[in-house]
């Protein structure tokens, strides 16, 4: 499957650009939805337990639960699951492997770490998140090579997701490691930068075993840890 999951979640939304593509599955996350309708973006698909949004979006909630099963899901108030994890679960079940989540960091940090959490879960189960806020990209990474996008200039912070995270090499980056180890207790992976002469072009990281935490932000070029 070619397309890609967009999730639009409920924390805070910085406006950027959504670049939808016509096979692009939307998701809105309960009150990512207002976010969605900012951006005159029309999802796919609602779900939630809709304990965020307003009087002001009845009718549209009305709206999707008349269009039935594969376009609506309310979720109870009380469950295991997050909405945004209930979301991915749906995604991974229709076959997506590339999922974008926006408003899913800021507000609530329990909310930012349990979205953590279901990039992790995704992963496992086959796929590849990233949570796009403005400047800023996260996603997680497991064992294998991640290539930093070759239009990528800025900084890159890693950190370890399990107790640490083993052979880990960076190559194309200002700071140059091979074989290394990246505790969970210490944020030796913090802030590493592009090179100024050639961007990211060419740059990644590889890890032999472990799950880490990748944050890119894009123009932070901070020499100071």
């Amino acid at each position: 499957m070619n397309g890609r999951c967009i999730l639009m979640c409920s924390g805070e939304f910085h406006p950027m650009n959504i670049d939808r593509k016509p096979q692009d599955f939307v998701i809105a996350v309960d009150g990512g939805l207002r976010y969605l309708m900012e951006c005159g973006i029309e999802p796919d698909f609602l779900m939630g337990d809709f304990d965020s949004l307003g009087e002001d979006f009845a009718d549209t909630v009305e709206k999707f639960r008349g269009m039935g099963e594969e376009h609506f899901l309310q979720l109870p108030v009380v469950k295991d699951d997050t909405d945004t994890m209930a979301a991915a679960r749906l995604g991974i079940q229709r076959g997506y492997k590339e999922f974008l989540m926006y408003g899913a960091m800021g507000g609530r940090l329990d909310h930012t770490i349990a979205n953590i959490q279901t990039m992790v879960w995704i992963l496992r189960n086959g796929g590849r998140a990233f949570i796009l806020d403005g400047d800023t990209r996260v996603t997680v990474i497991g064992p294998g090579v991640f290539k930093i996008p070759e239009d990528f200039e800025g900084t890159v912070s890693l950190f370890a997701l399990d107790r640490c995270l083993k052979d880990v090499t960076i190559r194309g980056m200002k700071y140059e490691i091979k074989n290394a180890a990246v505790p969970n207790d210490y944020p030796v992976g913090c802030s590493n930068e592009t090179l100024p002469q050639s961007g990211s072009k060419g740059a990644y990281y590889s890890i032999g075993e472990g799950t880490g935490l990748l944050v890119m932000t894009e123009k932070l070029l901070n020499p100071h840890r």
